[in-house]
């Protein structure tokens, strides 16, 4: 593990994991934190990019949400967790964009809302046209 920035009281705040080949670091995984010191993020990373899950979290330590990355861009299903730990929303991201329908949620886990993207200018909510 390498620390790559500290906070001025002298705590991690980017930590990266790395495999050495050929002579060069090769980071592979990354962690970051707050500056009390509990994990804020964490994932995978492949040419200094985000790639494969992410996750972060609350103070607390409790998930606040996962995804996963594709060359430093959103891909695949995403997941935003309140901090009581019910739902907040679902969606997917497709390179960089949202896609398909999204779910959001209410803190008490009642659904409020459904968001269907059809391409990156048209959202579909509620049946409703909004132009971004």
């Amino acid at each position: 593990e390498e620390v790559l920035e500290s906070y001025a009281n002298g705590s991690p705040r980017i930590v990266r994991t790395y495999d050495e080949a050929d002579g060069k670091r090769h980071y592979t995984f990354e962690k970051e934190y707050f500056e009390d010191g509990s994990l804020s993020k964490e994932g995978a990373i492949k040419d200094g990019n985000r790639d494969g899950e992410w996750k972060g979290y609350y103070r607390d330590g409790n998930l606040k949400n996962t995804g996963y990355f594709k060359n430093g861009k959103r891909n695949d299903t995403t997941i935003a967790y309140y901090e009581n730990g019910n739902v907040k929303y679902v969606g997917i991201f497709n390179n960089g964009e949202k896609t398909g329908t999204w779910k959001v949620f209410s803190e008490e886990g009642e659904l409020t809302d459904t968001q269907v993207y059809m391409n990156p200018d048209e959202v579909r909510t509620d049946s409703i046209t909004i132009k971004n």
